[in-house]
């Protein structure tokens, strides 16, 4: 145990291929996303101004709403790099014109520091969130942070500083297939970091994966409610080949019939 402990305590990166079950690799092309043309959505035109002050989220979900919405096809929204970005739990929901979309984050995006903040009615089950999607490339350089430190301290028995609030999961993927996510960084969220909901067909790669040791439940992937057996048209199927630096636990898994 003592061994263990002094391994966790190294900052290591794992180079890690999971397969779970057979995958069917997406074949998407590679886009360059300068902020021109009618396919790309850039946050910043639509408001958002990056400064990790601001409440940005209106100028995200507007650009998602105008890209969802295009008629072009391949439509893009870009996360300019050398900005950070402050959001508050936010859901890119789809049913949109494409079936091959891209999210480019190159820059930093920040959850609110304090549990207070976050502007949840009752109970947090995410914060950023992508659902009800087909074709799907989230992709780029930047880095997801869920500044989950004060959420740790948060315990079930501890109501009166704020324990009715559900620690939220930092990223979910939830009733959508073929979506493939790659090259970002995912820190400190407030309980899971990377949640794969109902879906099917997910390409995960090249992914960072950050917490202290001391993080509680703090996964860096969680699949969750995908059907086995028999039921073969809703099967999960799910490809990783991931860097992953200092988590407790790499991958969970909760199965359903």
């Amino acid at each position: 145990m003592a061994s263990l402990k002094k391994i966790l305590a190294l900052v290591v990166l794992i180079e890690c291929t999971i397969l779970t079950e057979s995958s069917r690799l997406l074949e998407k092309k590679k886009k360059k996303n300068d902020g021109y043309g009618d396919n790309i959505f850039n946050v910043v035109n639509f408001g958002a101004i990056g400064d990790g002050l601001k409440d940005d989220s209106k100028g995200f979900k507007d650009a998602w709403d105008a890209a969802c919405g295009s008629s072009a096809s391949s439509p893009a929204v870009v996360v300019p790099q050398g900005k950070t970005f402050l959001l508050q739990p936010l859901t890119f929901n789809g049913r949109c014109n494409s079936n091959n979309i891209t999210f480019q984050i190159d820059g930093k995006l920040i959850a609110p520091s304090e549990p207070s903040a976050w502007e949840c009615k009752r109970n947090c089950h995410h914060w950023i969130g992508f659902k009800n999607l087909d074709g799907l490339s989230i992709q780029g350089s930047g880095t997801i942070n869920g500044q989950g430190s004060k959420w740790w301290k948060l315990y079930c028995k501890d109501y009166n500083t704020g324990c009715q609030l559900r620690k939220p999961t930092g990223f979910l993927i939830a009733n959508s297939k073929n979506v493939e996510i790659s090259g970002l960084t995912f820190e400190d969220s407030p309980k899971m970091h990377i949640a794969f909901e109902s879906s099917t067909s997910i390409h995960a790669s090249h992914l960072r994966i950050k917490a202290p040791g001391n993080s509680p439940n703090t996964d860096g992937i969680h699949i969750q409610r995908y059907h086995t057996q028999h039921n073969y048209s809703n099967r999960f199927v799910v490809f990783f080949a991931c860097f992953v630096s200092f988590i407790r636990h790499f991958v969970s898994i909760l199965t359903s019939s």
